[in-house]
């Protein structure tokens, strides 16, 4: 496992994050083995995205099996970002600290309000957790621009945005914009619906004469995804998410211990030869097509 540093915090996180959303599938001995094989990985940054009982009960069981500075956890609340207030405040404490048994949070990760800045009552609560050293710093999810205003707030210190090969120029100037200003760039969304049903479509060959009319039909395919010996689709999208400097982790989702594992191993693998081209071409003939398409 490699690891990065956490924007401006001094803390140094893995490459990967895990994401622990609820599942009724698994009980609490399974996410306790998860996060078991997780750490053996050398993963120490997660991401908990639910609040099922047994998921706390077998991750808060995992945790408390290891010095608690030596992990970054995040907290994330999927409510609207507008109606935060006591409410959230009240459920956090109950399933974030007592739930998992912590003394401490080291993110709690929002939906971006879209607005200069947070709830009053919301904020209030989250200066007094941060006072109290129980809260290190807020994190901002957006697929958009967060308003300047937003980000000059103390407590943020972390934004998270997708990010993938597909990626345009908005996309990455974004990430790399906060990255230069010292805020810690959590990538969302490495391997999206979209690059999924085109690793499993069948690759079909142009035309003679779509070839003739189209000079990128022979070009920028994302048959790579599916046609890569030693590689999945997945694995080529994580290990591309990985070469991008100005992010401090990508957060996957895993169900099973045989995927954390094959997910790790991918850190410590270079992308094969040939392909980082490759999807610069798919990008570029993407773009490409759609210009073509808005053209009258």
């Amino acid at each position: 496992m490699r690891y990065r540093p956490f924007g401006a915090t001094g803390i140094a996180v893995s490459a990967l994050t895990l994401r622990l959303a609820d599942s009724s599938r698994l009980r609490a001995s399974d996410w306790r083995a998860l996060v078991f094989t997780a750490l053996e990985n050398g993963v120490n940054s997660f991401q908990i995205d639910g609040d099922a009982p047994e998921m706390l009960q077998g991750a808060g069981e995992a945790f408390a099996s290891v010095e608690r500075r030596l992990l970054f956890l995040t907290w994330r609340v999927r409510q609207d970002a507008n109606q935060l207030g006591q409410q959230t405040l009240d459920s956090l404490r109950r399933w974030a600290y007592e739930g998992l048994g912590l003394d401490y949070l080291d993110l709690v990760l929002i939906n971006d309000p879209q607005s200069p800045s947070l709830p009053m009552s919301f904020e209030a609560g989250l200066q007094t957790l941060w006072s109290a050293r129980a809260l290190g710093g807020l994190g901002i999810a957006s697929r958009g621009d967060i308003h300047p205003g937003l980000l000059a707030n103390g407590l943020v210190t972390a934004v998270s945005s997708p990010y993938n090969l597909s990626s345009g120029w908005a996309e990455r100037h974004r990430i790399r914009q906060a990255s230069q200003n010292n805020f810690a760039v959590i990538g969302e969304d490495f391997w999206p619906q979209a690059l999924r049903e085109l690793a499993d479509q069948a690759p079909r060959r142009p035309s003679f004469w779509q070839r003739r009319t189209d000079p990128l039909a022979d070009v920028g395919g994302y048959e790579f995804l599916s046609k890569t010996p030693g590689w999945s689709g997945e694995d080529i999208c994580l290990g591309y998410a990985l070469t991008e400097p100005s992010l401090a982790t990508v957060r996957i989702t895993a169900d099973t211990r045989q995927e954390v594992e094959r997910l790790a191993e991918v850190v410590e693998r270079d992308l094969p030869t040939g392909v980082c081209a490759q999807i610069e071409m798919a990008r570029f003939s993407a773009q490409e097509r759609e210009k073509a398409a808005r053209r009258p």
